[in-house]
């Protein structure tokens, strides 16, 4: 092994070494915190990770740890593609030699400190040497766009096969420093909200204000911030990609330009979000077109060099030939294939959301919504790292011979299974029924999970490979570990058997009758935690609405002539909504609406012989498949209403401000959520109201659960709708989560939103009387 000393002049000063430790340091981010949600936390591998480590992971800090994550990765992964720029531009060499410098020491300060403010507890030190960091990384930015500078003489083009100026500028040099500067510029756009809402005390994720009806100017510059950052990290990509192939002729004439026009076109349109959203989306729309035409000649020409050079080298012609051509270097093909199956599972999908959001994606619950964008976000993310990846395979650490066609086609087939898994996750609702869909989640889960795993281990191997290369000298004689995975056949028609009621001995003791009393006065609201006030005393239900309850009151409004039977369905009046012709707003004028579906799957209410009934052994389980519409009906009938949002958040949290009603982060004993592993939870089913009481329910115990006031199942269960209307959107509020969710969509701020006519398995309600709900004081989150 070379001594220290040689080891660190490798690592730090040359461009090979930078990648070698920023790709190990990317790696090992992904490795351990990877494990900290999706399937890793239901196995249990979470939590070990957790105490192994001795992370501080309070709840209420969860969206300022992600924002963190996520610009720890981003600014690691920002100066991996400086590193390549410098390595396939003409740059000074003092010049260069600065800015990696900068570069280095500013990722390097983002990622330690960073992730250690968020995951380690907030040491405000730290906090200051991630913002020292990110300083540095935009100073490095800058220093790259003056090395950039495209009407240097120095760099003149006078070949007639590259695009240039008369003078001889050249355009792909300017298509660099284009985006260089688009990029700085683009920092800027989400530095300056960044510096309000990520100031330790508001936080703000641009995924979760999707259905707002309104954006502060803050929160649309954060949204465009996130979109424009993820695509100039992929035009560099793309830019870096195409001086690897020497893209040249007339395919780099046409293409090189509309780079030029589509960087500078799309962010134009990103920044005009703030001042002119509505025809924002218009611009971005012109720069998306010329940006993608722009990647569509690079792989032309990509593509057909490859095959003229591999059937060149072959002496055979024709389709086959072409083909065998084409794939016989994985790593060359990949990192073109990767941009056309980017299109495929990210703009693709993207376009059809866009044409299709108020028929299909605005119609789902907003968890189900964002659930979709996020994971767009990560394939869009993760599909750019693995074109980088062929680049390092092949140029600065080149694989050769089997192990280099192993390689390539293992990180191509792994990672493209894992992001069809997880495109046709994003679009289940297309044919998936909502109660059908769990055996649909878990295969394309775990296959998804499959294909990342594989990745990984492959990226671990060739990590451990180069690190054998470069310090152990010559390996002689090479065992390659080989990974099988099988796809297994399932069906997404029929839910999972429900587990009957009577197998279970269970001793009930809350009352679902009951009411708690809410006294009046502050309390602590939101995410971020502000102070609201509801000024009056109420009562609210302790317990969901149960199914007994739900068909007492269909018998009884059912006998005053209230609703109707029809269509497999109970309907009812609503004296509808005030319109305001917001962007994505649907009017809701007086009528006749469902308020209960009688043919949901999971259904327990039946009509027969003219009277509703209760299926035997679910009298006391929570009332589901009641529409906003039924659930404002039965409180109405009785002179009760649906809790506003501070009514609901104030019994679930009381006056300390606790993320969840029962203070601790939910544990099987003491709420139902996705695999909380209850009596009922292999069906997703719901528990019945006030279950987790401290008692045992056959050889399952619990814990006693109640909020602050008394309530029980305000987090897990089933979700419940909120009563009040916000002006603008047609959407009715879902607070608490469900036994479908994790458990941070268990916290008492979490906003979930549906239709009206919503009716899910996974949502409920609960009432509220006494008090004025005209009094608020407060802002809700509206």
């Amino acid at each position: 092994m070379p001594d220290k000393q040689h080891f660190l002049k490798f690592i730090f000063t040359t461009t090979r070494g930078l990648v070698l430790l920023n790709a190990g340091i990317i790696s090992l981010i992904v490795a351990i915190f990877g494990t900290l949600s999706g399937p890793m936390r239901e196995w249990g591998v979470a939590d070990a990770v957790i105490r192994t480590l001795g992370m501080d992971m309070a709840p209420a800090d969860r969206e300022g740890r992600i924002v963190m994550l996520y610009h720890s990765i981003a600014i690691a992964f920002v100066a991996l593609v400086t590193y390549l720029i410098l390595h396939v531009v003409k740059v000074d060499e003092r010049r260069a030699r600065n800015i990696r410098g900068v570069v280095t020491l500013g990722y390097l300060l983002v990622v330690v400190f960073g992730l250690g403010f968020a995951y380690w507890g907030h040491n405000w030190a730290f906090h200051g040497a991630f913002i020292a960091g990110m300083t540095l990384m935009f100073y490095g930015g800058v220093l790259l766009a003056i090395a950039l500078w495209p009407w240097n003489k120095d760099y003149r083009v006078t070949d007639k096969a590259y695009a240039h100026t008369r003078k001889g500028v050249d355009l792909e040099r300017m298509a660099f420093w284009v985006m260089a500067v688009a990029t700085l510029g683009s920092a800027l756009f989400g530095a300056i909200p960044g510096a309000y809402f990520s100031n330790g005390f508001e936080v703000f994720l641009a995924e979760d204000g999707v259905r707002h009806v309104y954006h502060s100017p803050m929160q649309l510059a954060v949204i465009g911030h996130l979109h424009i950052m993820l695509t100039l990290i992929g035009v560099a990509v793309t830019l870096i990609i195409g001086r690897w192939f020497d893209w040249k002729g007339i395919t780099h004439k046409i293409g090189i330009p509309l780079f030029i026009a589509g960087t500078i076109i799309l962010t134009a349109g990103v920044w005009a979000v703030v001042p002119f959203h509505l025809i924002a989306h218009t611009i971005i729309y012109v720069g998306a077109v010329f940006a993608m035409t722009a990647a569509l000649m690079l792989v032309i020409f990509g593509w057909t060099k490859m095959i003229r050079e591999g059937c060149a080298e072959s002496g055979k012609r024709g389709l086959f030939a072409g083909i065998c051509a084409l794939i016989r270097d994985p790593l060359r093909f990949g990192a073109l294939w990767q941009m056309v199956f980017m299109n495929f599972c990210v703009s693709g999908v993207g376009i059809f959301m866009a044409i299709k959001l108020e028929d299909i994606f605005r119609a789902i619950p907003f968890r189900e919504e964002r659930i979709t964008l996020t994971g767009h976000w990560h394939i869009l993310s993760v599909l750019t790292g693995t074109i980088v990846l062929f680049y390092i395979m092949s140029e600065l650490f080149p694989l050769k011979g089997k192990v280099r066609k192993l390689f390539g086609w293992g990180v191509i087939l792994s990672s493209d299974l894992a992001f069809a898994m997880v495109t046709l996750f994003s679009l289940k609702r297309l044919w998936v029924t909502e109660e059908g869909q769990q055996p649909f989640v878990d295969f394309t889960m775990l296959t998804a999970e499959t294909g990342l795993g594989i990745l990984e281990i492959l990226l671990a191997i060739f990590m451990v490979l180069l690190l054998f290369r470069l310090f152990r000298g010559k390996i002689k004689g090479m065992s390659v570990l080989l990974l099988c995975s099988s796809l297994f056949l399932f069906s997404c028609g029929d839910p999972t058997p429900d587990r009957d009621p009577a197998t279970v001995e269970m001793n009930l003791t809350v009352d679902p009758e009951a009411w708690a009393t809410v006294p009046a006065g502050p309390f602590v609201s939101g995410l971020n935690e502000h102070e609201a006030t509801v000024p009056y005393d109420y009562e609210i239900m302790v317990t969901e609405t149960t199914y007994e309850q739900y068909a007492r009151y269909l018998n009884e409004a059912l006998k005053a002539g209230k609703i109707e039977v029809k269509d497999n369905a109970v309907w009812g009046s609503y004296p509808g909504d005030e319109f305001h012709d917001g962007r994505h707003e649907f009017p809701i004028p007086e009528g006749s609406y469902k308020y209960y579906d009688l043919a949901g799957q999971k259904t327990r209410i039946q009509l027969a012989d003219g009277r509703f009934g209760v299926v035997d052994g679910y009298e006391r389980f929570p009332a589901a498949y009641v529409t906003w519409m039924g659930a404002h009906g039965y409180a109405e009938f009785y002179g009760w209403r649906l809790p506003t949002i501070f009514e609901w958040e104030k019994a679930a949290r009381g006056p300390d401000g606790r993320s969840y009603p029962f203070v601790e982060e939910p544990s099987p004993q003491s709420a139902n959520y996705y695999k909380s592993r209850d009596p009922f939870d292999e069906s997703n089913g719901t528990t019945p109201v006030g279950f987790y009481n401290g008692q045992v329910h056959g050889d399952f115990a619990t814990h006693d659960s109640p909020g602050p006031y008394g309530c029980y199942d305000q987090a897990g269960n089933v979700a419940e709708w909120i009563g009040e209307l916000h002006a603008g959107s047609h959407l009715r509020l879902i607070y608490g989560g469900s036994m479908m969710e994790y458990t941070y969509n268990l916290r008492s701020h979490t906003e979930n939103s549906g239709l009206p006519e919503y009716a899910s398995h996974q949502v409920g309600f609960r009432c509220v009387r006494g008090g004025n709900p005209e009094q608020h004081h407060g802002t809700p989150k509206h």
